[in-house]
């Protein structure tokens, strides 16, 4: 199968491949920190890229539309999305659809407890990570709700790892 013109660009000028069959269709990890990969960065990269166990992005460009091309990694256990102003409530659904995810960091977006509590329902995973607001009430209680509908996680509120800097056990809210 060949490249599309935008396609080819695409590969050519992030990873210098010039025929499809030098793309791995099986990527263990992917990472960018302060990166400029976006929303059509993972629509091209999803197109050829089958297979990935790891995606942390951290203050990208990527928003919602984004997450929706990453629904499609077969595999995926970690999804770190720490601090994207553009990553919303609306990724949610995407999240419940990840059936191997065990571990989702959201801190920093715009995704609330409050909104967790309403709309994630992953059996498959084990840690989630996010912020609490200043005002918002009852966090006790809605981390509660996540609790009773997936026991096997833990939610931790306001971190971003589950150890500290001294590799000591970080407790989760449950």
């Amino acid at each position: 199968m060949k490249f599309s013109k935008e396609e080819k660009k695409f590969w050519q000028r992030n990873y210098r491949i010039e025929r499809v069959e030098e793309i791995p269709a099986d990527w263990t990890f992917f990472k960018s920190v302060d990166g400029d990969e976006d929303d059509d960065f993972f629509h091209f990269f999803t197109l050829r890229v089958t297979t990935i166990t790891e995606v942390h992005l951290k203050d990208t460009l990527i928003t919602d539309r984004a997450v929706e091309y990453i629904v499609k990694f077969e595999q995926l256990k970690t999804l770190y999305l720490r601090k994207h102003d553009d990553i919303t409530k609306e990724c949610i659904q995407c999240f419940n659809q990840m059936k191997s995810l065990e571990s989702l960091n959201i801190t920093r977006t715009k995704i609330t407890l409050s909104d967790l509590c309403v709309h994630l329902n992953n059996q498959s995973l084990r840690e989630v990570f996010i912020d609490s607001e200043e005002n918002e009430e009852d966090i006790l209680e809605k981390a509660f709700v996540l609790k009773e509908r997936m026991p096997n996680c833990n939610v931790y509120i306001d971190t971003c790892f589950s150890t500290n800097f001294f590799g000591k056990p970080e407790k989760p809210i449950f």
